[in-house]
């Protein structure tokens, strides 16, 4: 009997967060034919208080648990009730009973019969042998065991849980290389399924000779960009060395500013144009000379797989990182990574140095296939080998 029933403990949630990965892979599975019970993130802690924006975390997630349960794009979607001190034994035992409940009760009214487990953050392994199942997936996004060192996270058991998840389940899809490597010492199956670029920047009509777009006009060239959050992983000390020892070069930085910039603020070369919707990411990064990922230099950037690494690439930028394992190997050459500010600075020139429409057009043509159709493909097709493993657990 085929298995086309799906639980999905996510990492992240369906109602707050851009339409990441599993979002995605599961809303395909949706469209097609599979029924998926997507279980917003359970979280693995509990913010701390130095951890930035903390209220507002705390109102995105009640704001999503009025949803409760909902359908949506085919997919049914729980935002289960929890206490977040996972780490306490009475507590995770009331988790334990309370998730298992709802998550029963929605898979009835979803009309689920047991298929595949899908763990998306380690906390869920304390589900894994509450819940039916006829197979278990790990996916592997981040590495898991470093959040505590950059998010202010309490109370947590990340390492018993993600060891249990690596051992156990029957497969474990790795967003990184890097992940891939280390997660295969320990796991039986493990699948290498970068993340999937969003449509929006796989278009080769945008080229440095588009038009400039008003919030990059008067900046002066070269320009050494990079967008998304910038949170607790920005290396702000990096980028105010960076910027003093290069004043000739302009560094932009396109999103929300979740830390404390103003000192880079102050700085002539140090450019913060605000937020942009994805939508309009492209037409402005299109303009950049340099990709530049100003991540600290940590175990969790080191065995990442940032999607703006895939996404600086599908515009055509050369790409300086710290290092990290998918940027030195998923396309040989094409990342450079850099440790200190006289690395940085020398990469940063080389970059700019061997570049050239012809590179360009061949970093687009490197990623073309990197989209979320793609990955989510196959997603699908690993699930299909589970066939085999199914029994009721």
């Amino acid at each position: 009997m085929p298995i086309d029933s799906i639980v999905c403990f996510a990492g992240n949630d369906w109602w707050v967060h851009n339409p990441l990965t599993e979002k995605q892979w599961m809303g395909f599975l949706a469209r097609n034919g599979w029924k998926v019970l997507f279980v917003n993130s359970i979280g693995v802690g509990f913010p701390g208080k130095g951890s930035p924006y903390v209220l507002r975390r705390l109102l995105r997630k009640l704001r999503s648990l009025s949803y409760w349960l909902r359908r949506d794009e085919d997919v049914w979607v729980l935002t289960p009730l929890l206490l977040p001190l996972w780490s306490l034994g009475i507590v995770r035992r009331a988790n334990v009973f309370l998730i298992t409940l709802q998550v029963r009760y929605a898979m009835k009214r979803a009309g689920m019969a047991p298929g595949i487990f899908w763990a998306g953050l380690p906390t869920a392994a304390l589900l894994r042998h509450h819940l039916p199942h006829r197979a278990s997936v790990y996916y592997v996004q981040d590495d898991y065991l470093s959040y505590s060192s950059f998010d202010h996270q309490g109370f947590m058991r990340l390492d018993e849980d993600h060891a249990d998840m690596l051992k156990d389940t029957d497969v474990v899809i790795c967003a990184s290389i890097g992940l891939v490597d280390r997660e295969s010492k320990i796991a039986r199956r493990v699948e290498y399924v970068p993340q999937g670029i969003n449509p929006v920047f796989l278009n080769h009509g945008l080229t440095a000779d588009s038009a400039v777009p008003e919030k990059l006009r008067g900046i002066s060239r070269p320009i050494i960009g990079y967008w998304g959050s910038l949170e607790s992983l920005h290396d702000r000390d990096l980028v105010l060395a960076l910027a003093k020892r290069n004043p000739d070069w302009s560094f932009v930085f396109f999103g929300r500013k979740m830390t404390d910039v103003s000192e880079l603020e102050a700085l002539p070369n140090v450019h913060y144009p605000g937020f942009l919707p994805i939508e309009d990411i492209p037409r402005h990064g299109v303009h950049f000379d340099v990709g530049l990922i100003s991540f600290k230099q940590t175990d969790f950037t080191y065995y990442g797989a940032p999607i703006k690494f895939r996404e600086y690439l599908a515009l055509g930028l050369p790409v300086v990182a710290p290092p990290m394992v998918e940027v030195e190997r998923a396309y040989e050459g094409e990342g450079l990574t850099a440790r200190t500010v006289e690395e940085f600075t020398a990469r940063i020139r080389e970059a700019m140095e061997t570049d050239s429409p012809e590179r360009r057009r061949h970093r687009r043509e490197l990623v073309a296939g990197q989209t979320w159709a793609a990955s989510s493909e196959q997603v699908r097709g690993i699930l299909e080998s589970l066939h085999h493993v199914g029994r009721d657990i």
